[in-house]
């Protein structure tokens, strides 16, 4: 967020532009001896002669009296991890995110004595990967940081990734077996494990809606069962008439367009971004082209969702939504921190809804960490990465809740805030073959997103169809995918 990201990981989380990767250089091998495994250092038993001083008494007889006496010494074992400051790396973060983080680390460095956690952060906004690729080259990387899904990948293929199944391994805590399925296929290359998933949300996870506007027109409110046409017809019945400006005084639905919004539009029609073995670009599939025309025309035909030419000047979908401007808004995961806070609205939220054939494929945002091959400090960065996903995944949930990656704290999921949220029906859903995707191209996916992405602002604005759009695009996608 971040996307799971803010932002976006990223969310998506915002996570628009995420996917830049420059050429890693090579480093040497990931396989690491693991002083955790070492048994504890047992008690020690230390003998001690004691021997008193010659006294003397009346018989003038002198008495020297030797005693031995076996005295037991406890020492502490020293521990398990490396002792000294680890650097952590963290992107995108939002305020109620950046205070569970500062809580979890000092529960950890009390915890942990000898260890001080240095956490750099990286506004949203920023090109993190750039960032992060800089100091990899300078070999200054942080001891931890940041991994989204898509470039765990690359990065590990080019060695900026330290494995972590040696450490899974040998851990008391936690074992491979223990992670949810999504969690070990997005965090993996090779049959390796070389990202630790904190949590994953899917993207744009809800349909949220302004109930008192439902209410004063007197229709059905939304359910997690709803498919595009039924939030089409809905949008329809609550864009209210026109000021003396020409705009509505009340639109029905608003979204923001980037990348996690029109893969899930793509997807769940049917349609895909490349081809099955990610050569070609493949938005020119009718389905792909049907899935983007539909949304645009809610704009352009329909006129119930705002203009994205128009949501600057809004400051925003969110704040569209928020200050009652709008009635529904397809959202995401982290959208809760906001709506929390909102004075004066009463607001619900369902399951994003389906295409119109039932099908729904989300974007799958991740939270992950990863250990730096080029850490000093192996065992301090895993114990850190461990206790830290321990911790968080269950804090997170109050502020924006994310499915966690271990088995054992899927519980933590299924509270009362998810299930008001029609959330709880994620983690059936996350079984499901296919349910949940991650875009492909590896590292050249930040650069083909903004490709795509300059097409459809024209397609969106009017200014082209979305099949001309697509048909501009892909030439381009081909010349990246093809790109060494």
């Amino acid at each position: 967020m971040s996307g799971f990201t803010g932002t976006g990981k990223c969310t998506v989380y915002n996570r628009v532009s995420r996917r830049k990767l420059l050429r890693l250089l090579g480093v040497s091998s990931a396989g690491v001896a693991l002083a955790a495994c070492a048994p504890a250092t047992p008690q020690v038993i230390k003998e001690t002669v004691v021997v008193k001083e010659e006294v003397p008494v009346k018989e003038t007889v002198v008495v020297k009296e030797e005693v031995t006496v076996k005295e037991t010494v406890v020492v502490n074992p020293p521990p398990s991890y490396d002792q000294g400051e680890l650097k952590a790396l963290v992107c995108c973060y939002a305020p109620p995110d950046l205070e569970i983080r500062n809580k979890t680390n000092a529960d950890f460095e009390a915890s942990h004595p000898g260890l001080k956690i240095n956490q750099e952060l990286l506004p949203a906004g920023q090109n993190y990967f750039e960032k992060l690729q800089t100091l990899i080259a300078s070999g200054t990387a942080p001891d931890v940081f940041d991994m989204w899904e898509g470039y765990v990948q690359p990065y590990a293929e080019n060695g900026a990734l330290m494995n972590l199944d040696p450490f899974l391994e040998a851990d008391p805590k936690i074992k491979k077996s223990d992670f949810v399925p999504v969690a070990i296929n997005g965090g993996s290359w090779k049959n390796n494990l070389y990202a630790f998933l904190i949590g994953f949300i899917p993207g744009p996870v809800s349909l949220y809606y302004n109930v008192d506007h439902f209410d004063k027109a007197g229709i059905a409110k939304p359910s997690s069962d709803w498919k595009w046409d039924d939030v089409r017809e809905a949008a329809k019945k609550l864009t209210l008439d026109a000021n003396s400006d020409g705009k509505p005084e009340q639109w029905g639905l608003v979204f923001d367009l980037w990348f996690v919004v029109w893969l899930y539009w793509c997807w769940s029609n049917g349609g895909d971004l490349f081809n099955a073995d990610q050569t070609k670009c493949a938005l020119t599939d009718p389905k792909c082209v049907e899935a983007l025309q539909y949304w645009a025309d809610l704009s352009l035909v329909d006129k119930t969702t705002i203009p994205s030419a128009e949501l600057a000047a809004m400051q925003g979908s969110m704040n569209s939504f928020q200050t009652g401007l709008v009635s529904m808004y397809l959202g995401n995961a982290w959208d809760m921190g906001t709506l929390k806070t909102a004075q004066d609205l009463n607001w619900k939220a369902v399951l994003s809804p389906a295409a119109n054939d039932g099908n729904r494929i989300w974007y799958t945002h991740f939270q992950c960490w990863s250990v730096s091959t080029q850490t000093k400090m192996p065992n301090a960065a895993w114990t850190y990465i461990r206790d830290f996903t321990l911790q968080y995944s269950v804090d997170v949930m109050t502020a924006f809740p994310q499915i966690p990656s271990l088995k054992q704290l899927l519980y933590a999921f299924a509270n009362d805030i998810t299930i008001s949220l029609g959330w709880d029906k994620l983690i059936s859903l996350a079984t499901q073959p296919d349910i949940l995707r991650i875009p492909g191209s590896g590292s050249k996916f930040d650069k083909i997103s903004q490709l795509v992405q300059s097409e459809l602002d024209l397609a969106f604005a009017g200014e082209t169809t979305c099949a001309e759009a697509a048909a501009a695009a892909c030439p381009k996608v081909d010349e990246e995918l093809a790109r060494t």
